[in-house]
């Protein structure tokens, strides 16, 4: 059960993890915790979305305003649906639309950059217009490449879906994260050697400066999970090792090349893919996994990685679904 974390303005961080509805048979939901403090205390219930049921858990990213939140989970047909919350309280009722026509494996990935703009109308309602959202999602297809697809509205509509990057081929699901102007754009994979491997691209993904190199020799057992600073320059990857803690690479450098890769976060281990997110300036880090009592756990830096004051501490006492989905 991979979970996403999502880090907002005014210190909210959200995490989702996936919600067993049929056991037998791998149908999830997808429920949502917060932190309006920046991890020191969460609220004490997950709202759950009551509309989209998946075959994976769901990944997400946000506006640059915080506002919008996209959501990408793998549907029942097998299809990536992407559902949208104007406002990141719509968790339990937001709806599900599917990208295009293809068919993947695991969980997708997503990133988004813009902000969206809201006026009154002349009839005394609000109208919002996702103009200049851009919003770009991964998915593993049949053939274990990586394919993507892209909006410049929000979602509105699709401008390419979909469409592979590069040839290599992968083990895992795809992670993603962009620049807060969508410049830089960075996904990352397990290979088939079980190190993590980057694509990136300097001009929003309209070509691959890079498909695919590899990050380090360290080998995974897990698919990754990455931020980034707004600007691009400061890049966190994490992934779960063969001794089941959670590693991370990092550079302050862009794509210039990393300045460490790997170490691990604490000596807590885990049994599914972690989670991350990072302040605009990447200070601030959240790393988020499911250990083996099924729980979420926390850790958090306050200074790029240099150190772990928190490695590790569980943010609720429910357990979540054993799976890897």
């Amino acid at each position: 059960m991979p979970v996403t974390a999502l880090y907002a303005l005014e210190r909210r961080i959200d995490v989702y993890a996936a919600v067993d509805v049929d056991p037998s048979s791998d149908r999830f939901r997808t429920a949502r915790l917060a932190s309006y403090d920046d991890g020191d205390t969460w609220a004490p219930l997950w709202v759950e979305n009551e509309v989209g049921v998946f075959r994976s858990s769901v990944a997400g990213a946000m506006t640059g305003d915080s506002l919008d939140t996209f959501l990408v989970g793998r549907g029942m047909d097998n299809g990536i649906y992407l559902g949208r919350l104007a406002e990141y309280f719509d968790v339990r009722t937001a709806g599900w639309g599917r990208i295009g026509s293809g068919v993947f494996e695991g969980r997708p990935a997503i990133c988004v950059h813009g902000t969206s703009t809201t006026r009154w109308t002349d009839q005394g309602g609000q109208a919002t217009s996702y103009a200049g959202v851009g919003v770009r999602v991964f998915g593993r297809g049949t053939d274990d490449r990586f394919w993507w697809a892209s909006s410049s509205n929000g979602a509105d509509s699709w401008d390419m879906a979909w469409d592979a990057i590069g040839s290599g081929t992968f083990s895992s699901s795809p992670a993603a994260t962009t620049s807060a102007d969508g410049s830089l754009v960075a996904v990352f994979g397990r290979g088939r050697d079980d190190r993590m491997w980057w694509a990136f691209s300097h001009n929003g993904a309209s070509s691959w400066d890079m498909a695919w190199d590899a990050i380090g020799s360290g080998t995974f057992t897990s698919a990754p999970a990455a931020c980034c600073s707004a600007d691009g320059r400061r890049i966190h990857v994490f992934g779960r090792g063969g001794d089941n803690r959670i590693w991370w690479a990092t550079t302050s450098r862009g794509t210039d090349g990393w300045d460490m890769a790997w170490e691990p976060i604490g000596e807590g281990v885990f049994t599914a893919q972690p989670a991350a997110c990072c302040s605009w300036d990447g200070r601030v880090i959240h790393v988020f996994g499911r250990g083996t009592d099924n729980r979420i756990w926390q850790a958090r830096s306050n200074d790029f990685g240099a150190s772990w004051n928190v490695a590790w501490r569980k943010i609720s006492d429910r357990c979540f679904v054993d799976t890897d989905l």
